[in-house]
């Protein structure tokens, strides 16, 4: 018996679906089952299973999608609040424009909480099961923040991870104030959100992120790595995201951003970056030396005119590429199924057709490389066998009618329509479109209510532009 497997489990069994399972074998079962104990997967049978196999909770998925959970490995939930209000020409103006609306709305410890809840239906709602958030950590009331974040992504049942965001520097936009908990204080949140997050039944995990290389001085980022050894944790960071960051690294560092962090050490393959769009060949070398995750952002890097990531060339080089949603002030919406599409469409307007990313590889992305972006691949990303039970189990829509090709269809025609039911853990955290966690009308009732205070914000921020 598996270590995980426990006398008196809890079993559910999926019957009859199509498994997409996006194992390395890349199978796709027609008519077969899943048998899910307690938090895991504990069977998947080539057919009907047996007919005297007992579980508790029996849903017949004959007609449906079962899908591996969905990955978010690079998203800012706080931005929520800001979403559709910024549509700027440049990064460089957006990102003024959104720090001060921040800053002017002055988010509450309790606003923290109702915004990252509102954002975790919105993500299970698109067959997310995984989000790492990239969380800025305030000026004030930082320890009461990050506890509101910490607990909302808690109680929603999604797999989080908090990742907490500093630096100590903004050469790349300097009328954004450095506004952030003062001195090491960063450290001692770090060390709290680990013990809070020990132990084999948390769904939650910590990173460290220092928002971007050129952001924090060499010596913060020779105290993330320190951190990161001592509790155990991966970095996340952004990376290039525009043609000015690069400059700017080139500026600072007398070359390349990438040769500077492998020169002081920096690289490994506990860090994931987010973005890399404007990096040389030799730097996707040298990613690919140090087993470097990436997580590409099609959304936002259309929405913000940002560039076209060469995610072939990573590809090509056996890089670990994820997806992210990034924050919606910055792209659209929390899904994952619609970066899936535009890591496939984006390319095509831009590079050859050797550089093209293809439906399947897409899909990969949005499963299993977000879940090695992640750090989490021994245990989400793919439905095999003693992984976790983080699935998705879709009915199909009109958008994936005719069922003629489940991998095309799943990675160029949905937009979560289809999304069923969602289970993390084993535990369904929406059944049949009903989130059994969070009270969605409430949620949204509230969220609704802050739109004068966004609107204060904005007004403020175009007074004193």
């Amino acid at each position: 018996m598996p270590q995980w497997q426990v006398l008196n489990s809890v079993r559910t069994l999926l019957k009859q679906g199509t498994v997409v399972s996006m194992s390395s074998a890349g199978e796709v079962l027609h008519g077969s089952d899943v048998l899910i104990e307690d938090d895991r997967i504990a069977q998947i049978f080539r057919g009907a299973s047996p007919r005297d196999l007992q579980a508790d909770r029996v849903l017949d998925c004959a007609g449906k999608i079962v899908l591996p959970g969905l990955v978010s490995a690079h998203t800012h939930l706080t931005g929520m609040f800001q979403r559709g209000l910024w549509d700027e020409t440049s990064f460089e103006s957006w990102s003024r424009k959104s720090s001060a609306t921040e800053k002017a709305f002055g988010a509450s410890a309790e606003d923290i909480d109702l915004i990252h809840r509102a954002a975790c239906i919105e993500l299970i709602r698109h067959g997310v099961t995984t989000v790492l958030n990239m969380f800025t950590i305030p000026a004030r009331d930082c320890e009461a923040c990050v506890d509101s974040a910490w607990r909302a992504l808690s109680d929603s049942g999604i797999r989080g991870i908090l990742a907490l965001s500093f630096k100590d520097q903004s050469p790349d936009n300097p009328d954004i104030a450095i506004d952030g908990p003062a001195g090491d204080s960063w450290i001692d949140l770090a060390r709290d959100v680990a013990r809070r997050s020990a132990g084999p039944d948390s769904r939650l995990s910590l990173m460290l992120a220092p928002s971007a290389p050129q952001r924090c001085s060499d010596p913060l980022l020779a105290r993330c790595k320190e951190m990161a050894a001592e509790l155990g944790v991966g970095i996340h960071t952004h990376l290039a995201e525009t043609r000015r960051h690069a400059e700017i690294g080139r500026q600072l560092y007398g070359k390349p951003i990438v040769n500077h962090l492998e020169e002081i050490g920096f690289l490994s393959a506990n860090v994931s970056m987010a973005h890399s769009i404007w990096l040389e060949d030799d730097e996707l070398d040298i990613l690919k030396r140090h087993d470097v995750k990436i997580v590409h952002n099609p959304s936002s890097n259309m929405k913000l005119g940002s560039g076209v990531a060469p995610v072939k060339k990573m590809l090509a080089r056996g890089l670990a590429v994820g997806l992210g949603a990034d924050s919606v002030n910055a792209a659209t919406v929390y899904s994952i199924f619609e970066q899936i599409k535009l890591a496939v469409l984006l390319p095509r307007t831009h590079w050859a057709a050797e550089e093209w990313i293809l439906p399947a590889e897409a899909l990969e992305m949005g499963t299993m490389g977000g879940a090695k972006a992640a750090l989490l691949d021994g245990a989400v990303g793919s439905i095999e066998e003693g992984k976790k039970a983080d699935l998705a189990i879709l009915n199909p829509s009109i958008f994936l009618q005719p069922p003629n090709d489940p991998i095309s269809e799943l990675a160029l025609c949905d937009d979560r329509n289809s999304v069923e039911s969602v289970f993390v853990d084993g535990e369904a955290v929406m059944l049949e479109r009903k989130l059994t966690r969070i009270d969605e009308e409430a949620i949204l009732a509230r969220l609704s209510s802050m739109q004068p205070r966004i609107a204060a914000a904005k007004s403020e921020v175009l007074r004193h532009r």
